[in-house]
């Protein structure tokens, strides 16, 4: 099995989100064991790689497989720094590297985005801003693809056919600016950990939502 390059194990844990079971089409998947070691030197693996394995299930059929993921270590200080922050405020970093995905295209991002919006908007109020940490991270993956001064992302930024099929028909949607507009409306991460980490925060508030921008 080749293994698939990611940046985190929240990138693997989404990449399933966004994969179809192969025996049913369907899903979702159930993740029933996760490893990670360092890689050994081979033709696919480089010392300074780690080597994630996820065996998960899918709740449709039953269908059980192994996902093979292989991510890079090395992060700069102020990476460490922040994903110390989120460690701290028991939340995950989709990706501390300014490339994009290699698994996940920029239309699975965006379909990220708007199922988190939805759960969110459902959520008691810790796991709601749980749900716009993780959203306001989607849309920052997806704007990764578009090259500066394009107001649309290249072919090379869609790797499935559903996602082609949705450019082709809304088109308007994947327009950069939008993207940054929704962006605009969600808070600064470093802002979002602050309050995640809070435990005094009480579960009704007359405050809107985050995600209640959505609405307008």
């Amino acid at each position: 099995m080749k293994p698939l390059r990611v940046h985190s194990v929240a990138e693997a844990r989404f990449y399933l989100m966004v994969t179809p079971c192969p025996n049913c089409s369907s899903g979702p998947w159930e993740t029933l064991s996760s490893q990670e070691t360092h890689a050994e030197t081979t033709a696919s693996f480089n010392k300074d790689q780690l080597q994630l394995t996820l065996q998960a299930r899918c709740l449709k059929c039953g269908y059980v497989q192994e996902f093979l993921f292989i991510r890079k270590e090395a992060l700069t200080e102020m990476e460490k720094e922040l994903q110390q922050e989120l460690l701290d405020a028991q939340i995950e970093l989709i990706n501390p590297f300014p490339e994009h995905s290699e698994v996940i295209d920029v239309g699975q991002w965006l379909s990220l985005f708007y199922l988190l919006v939805e759960k969110a908007s459902s959520a008691p109020a810790d796991q709601t801003r749980r749900f716009g940490f993780q959203a306001a991270q989607c849309l920052e993956e997806a704007l990764k693809f578009y090259k500066e001064g394009d107001e649309l992302p290249p072919a090379s930024a869609f790797f499935v056919e559903s996602s082609r099929k949705a450019f082709r028909e809304h088109p308007e949607k994947f327009a950069r600016q939008r993207l940054i507009d929704m962006r605009s409306k969600l808070p600064d991460l470093r802002v979002m950990i602050k309050k995640i980490a809070r435990n005094n925060v009480p579960e009704k508030s007359k405050q809107k939502h985050w995600w209640q921008f959505w609405k307008r």
